[in-house]
């Protein structure tokens, strides 16, 4: 007897979309960043020394255990898994977009943004990297238009349109 996982849906095909790609920075971590503190197996914050030092980059993962994963999901307790631990991590960017002006050099306003993801995973062996990433990417792919890679979708976002013109 062999076990079988699910992911419980089933993607449509799109005609004329086999599949996507979303373009990642390559970030030099051994060249570019610097930790800024380490608290082992619970946090760390990186700093990227090719910011300057009024517009800093900086990356924080975390990491805690989960007593009970199961806790708020609604999932029936006849079919949790034996044991109820997972683990949170997040992962944290945080940057400075600085807008200057090519003919007034006294111009200048700092924006400053952040991004975050917390991922919620049971410690069970039948949970991989790859579902994981899996898992990612369709976060990912909310903020997209069906089949596009165009920002479009993330403009309508921005002003507050949540409900794809799709639907």
């Amino acid at each position: 007897m062999s076990k079988v996982k699910s992911y419980g849906y089933t993607d449509t095909p799109v005609e004329g979309v086999s599949t996507l790609t979303f373009p990642r920075a390559v970030l030099n971590f051994s060249t570019d960043f610097r930790v800024k503190s380490n608290q082992s197996g619970k946090e760390v914050i990186l700093t990227n020394i090719t910011s300057p030092i009024d517009q800093p980059e900086k990356i924080r993962l975390c990491y805690s255990e989960i007593a009970n994963i199961y806790g708020g999901t609604g999932i029936e307790a006849s079919v949790f898994s034996p044991t109820k631990k997972g683990v949170s991590i997040l992962a944290q960017l945080t940057d400075v977009i600085s807008i200057t002006d090519s003919v007034d050099a006294d111009y200048r306003i700092d924006l400053p943004v952040s991004y975050h993801v917390v991922m919620k995973i049971p410690a069970n062996s039948n949970i991989t990297a790859d579902d994981v990433q899996t898992g990612l990417g369709r976060l990912l792919s909310c903020l997209f238009d069906t089949g596009d890679t165009s920002s479009s979708r993330l403009e309508a976002i921005l002003r507050g349109s949540l409900v794809s013109s799709e639907l």
